[in-house]
């Protein structure tokens, strides 16, 4: 029974006692992760599986169960190996580039800490619960950790340089922007359109090359900003530009104050010209001029300053010439004199002979009479009109007006001084001049005593200086007329006939010279050289004739042979023409005040006074000195057979 006892107590015994041992082993057990966990807490090294990695992710240290001071260390020599092999290249401009390394033998850019590494790798690791911290460092649970090697700051010798270099940058780069350029002359504004500059933001390429650096880049771009200059605009041109038009006036001592041309440009077509061009391109913009609102006629008010005894007191020019007896072309002459008659040139204005006296056909009033064409005498509608425009080229220089165009005839004219016409061929050449003057002007012009009498043509305006104009011409070259005899059938025998009229041919330089009052000498400038053919005498005889001019006969006439039939249409050339050319042998007086200019409708009564302006001497007949400066050009003739002239 007692035996029973005891084995049964055995049986309770053993477990017991393996329990006890089992709890005594799991105390001690625990007791023991718990010392290693406590232990790995404090035994200042770094857990299993940390790992430091540079900005591309590779593994620069493994330092799992390291000590403190040995991850130092080798954090310090990873750090400073690293310090000398990056180099940050900033590309910049036109293939420019810099570079900026970590450290050199003077200096740091960048200061690594490695306690900054190892302070985030501590940080990790007290994060971890105590419990955990023994499975960690026994490999029971993996948890690796990576740490960025940039943990680095900038030092101030590595801000300095990025800040300089990011100025030295900024400097090269930098382009200033080009204003646009106005150049305004007598006809037209030259416009220069700007171009854009660039510039970088040297604060901010400084903070990029620190970003750079502090990551370990090996490579940065700079990008430019645009500098816009300013734009230039038709609206902003035209404010530059513009003139207000003034009439002239009277000021509170009645001195005559002149007018002011309005200046301004078409905008629409500026800005087309302007949108054309590109940065640093130029182009030419017309200017526009505005002469002053002519308002004619009156009793001179306020309301209308341009009236009748306040403008137009002063004779500028004056001539008359001679009618050649020609019904017909004396009657174009009188035509065309009277449209201009009473013609107003406001201050700018240019007056244009063919826009004031239209086309000159017989629509128009205008008759059948002779002109040149193809260097013949040929019947044309209008033939004589030129003899107007010649006397009032005549007058515009003697007003000392701008001339606008003026082309010589083909031959001497006869009844104006050589170098002293305008042609003019409807509706392509034209004779112009400009009101330079700052008053306006009025012509007045008109024909007397029919067919055998005269033209004359005056300017009216305001000469306040009291300036006049003299001429020199100088005839530099004569070409003789020569006589040709050309055979006829139709030519009754016995007799001879003139088919063609001769011309001497010349060239004459023409120079126009302006005196103050007092008669001294203020300016002297070319005017034009004119060019005349020579057309020989063509006398038409029968060849059946055996006299001296027929054939078969060795040696040519001792003198010409009667001319049966001489023509009557065209004035002779060896007269000289009448005109009031002032001489240049002594300065006229000032002209006299014209207080009652003629009417416009009438010729002047007799009573009027004379023009100052006298006979103007020859000086042609000698070669003159060359002129000073190129000879005008003569304006080209249309296509086509060879313009007619209305002579």
């Amino acid at each position: 029974m007692e035996d029973s006892k005891v084995t049964h107590r055995k049986r309770i015994l053993i477990p017991l006692i393996i329990l006890a041992v089992a709890a005594a082993l799991a105390a001690a057990t625990a007791g023991a992760y718990l010392g290693l966990c406590r232990w790995v807490q404090t035994n200042g090294r770094l857990l299993p599986g940390v790992t430091v990695v540079d900005d591309k992710g590779a593994v620069v240290a493994d330092l799992g169960k390291a000590p403190l001071d040995a991850a130092e260390s080798e954090l310090t020599h990873k750090m400073d190996r690293q310090l000398e092999t990056q180099k940050l290249t900033i590309r910049y401009g036109q293939g420019h580039t810099a570079t900026l390394a970590g450290a050199d033998q003077t200096s740091r850019l960048i200061d690594h800490s490695p306690l900054a590494v190892l302070d985030k790798a501590m940080a990790d690791k007290e994060s971890q619960p105590f419990w955990k911290l023994g499975a960690l460092w026994l490999g029971m649970v993996k948890e690796p950790v990576s740490i960025p090697l940039s943990t680095a700051k900038l030092t101030e010798e590595g801000r300095q340089a990025a800040d300089d270099m990011a100025q030295k940058i900024a400097r090269e780069l930098y382009v200033a922007p080009v204003e646009a350029a106005c150049t305004v002359d007598e006809e037209n504004v030259t416009v220069v359109k700007g171009t854009d500059g660039q510039e970088v933001d040297a604060g901010a390429l400084a903070e990029d090359i620190c970003a750079a650096l502090l990551a370990g880049g090996e490579q940065l771009s700079v990008q430019t900003r645009t500098v816009p200059c300013q734009e230039i605009t038709a609206d902003a041109l035209n404010d530059l530009v513009y003139v207000e038009p003034q009439p002239p006036v009277k000021d509170e001592n009645g001195n005559m104050v002149p007018a002011v041309i309005g200046v301004s440009i078409d905008i629409p077509s500026a800005q087309e010209a302007l949108d054309a061009i590109g940065p640093g391109e130029s182009c030419s913009i017309p200017l526009v001029f505005t002469s002053p609102k002519i308002e004619n006629g009156g009793s001179g008010t306020q309301d209308n300053p341009y009236a009748e005894g306040i403008y137009y007191n002063d004779l500028l020019a004056t001539v008359t010439t001679n009618l050649d007896g020609v019904a017909t072309r004396s009657h174009n002459v009188g035509v065309a004199a009277q449209s201009c008659n009473g013609a107003i040139i406001a201050p700018g204005a240019t007056f244009s002979y063919l826009r004031t006296i239209g086309d000159p056909s017989l629509a128009n009033g205008y008759q059948q009479s002779t002109g040149y064409q193809g260097g013949l005498t040929v019947d044309m509608v209008g033939g004589g009109i030129c003899q107007v425009s010649s006397s009032l080229y005549y007058c515009a220089v003697y007003s000392n007006l701008e001339i606008v165009r003026r082309a010589a005839h083909a031959f001497a004219t006869g009844y104006i001084p050589n170098g002293l016409d305008a042609t003019v061929y409807y509706p392509s050449l034209d004779f112009q001049f400009r009101n330079n003057t700052g008053y306006p002007i009025k012509v007045v012009s008109y024909t007397t005593g029919g067919a055998w009498g005269t033209l004359t043509v005056r300017l009216y305006g305001t000469n306040p200086d009291g300036h006049y104009v003299k001429t020199e011409r100088y005839t530099t070259s004569t070409t003789e007329w020569e006589t040709v005899y050309k055979p006829d059938p139709t030519i009754p025998q016995g007799t001879t006939k003139v088919d063609v009229t001769p011309y001497t041919g010349y060239e004459v330089d023409v120079y126009r010279l302006v005196y103050s009052r007092s008669g001294a000498l203020l300016s002297r400038t070319f005017e034009n050289h004119s060019r005349y053919a020579k057309r020989d005498k063509v006398i038409l005889y029968n060849p059946a004739d055996s006299g001296p001019w027929g054939e078969g006969v060795p040696e040519p006439p001792a003198s010409e042979p009667p001319v049966t039939e001489p023509p009557v249409s065209e004035p002779p050339v060896t007269e000289p023409p009448v005109v009031s050319d002032p001489p240049v042998s002594e300065p006229p007086v000032s002209d006299p005040p014209v207080s009652e200019p003629p009417a416009v409708t009438d010729p002047p009564a007799e009573s009027e006074p004379p023009a100052t302006e006298e006979p103007q001497p020859q000086p042609s007949e000698e070669p003159g000195p060359e002129p000073t400066q190129e000879p005008e050009p003569v304006p080209e003739q249309p296509e086509g057979p060879a313009p007619e002239e209305a002579v």
